[in-house]
């Protein structure tokens, strides 16, 4: 019995480093440059609202369009909680609640392609399979 803690923890820590580094890619995924396939930005309002959080989602919008630094300091918040993640804290999310965040991705910003929250998305697993 002793043996089979041994492998569900090591499996479990496993499974931790795999979801940190993959929300942790996304995060940075969409705070790039439009030019590199993040957000497009225009204030910075809607890049500065990728809110990650462990347990629930996020549903409020943080900052203003004209003061962004609480929407920043939320997200930094978030990305510092995701790096001593673990899995008995429950799902990880990132959410971003900007209302006009769903019309940036479908392509109404000539900054950033159609999808590029997909992509990131993508781009995040497609790397950590190349760790593993």
């Amino acid at each position: 019995m002793a043996t089979l803690r041994v492998v569900i923890g090591a499996l479990e820590n496993v499974a931790e480093q795999v979801i940190k580094a993959i929300a942790l890619d996304i995060v940075a995924n969409l705070r790039r440059a439009p030019s590199e396939g993040g957000t497009p930005v225009d204030t910075g309002w809607a890049r500065a609202n990728w809110q990650p959080r462990i347990g629930t989602p996020a549903t409020e919008v943080v900052g203003t369009n004209q003061a962004v630094g609480a929407a920043q300091a939320a997200q930094e918040a978030g990305l510092g909680a995701l790096l001593v993640y673990k899995i008995a804290a429950g799902s990880v999310y990132i959410t971003n609640n900007v209302e006009y965040i769903t019309r940036l991705n479908e392509g109404s910003s000539g900054q950033a392609p159609k999808g590029f929250v997909q992509r990131a998305i993508q781009e995040a697993v497609n790397n950590i399979r190349t760790l593993v």
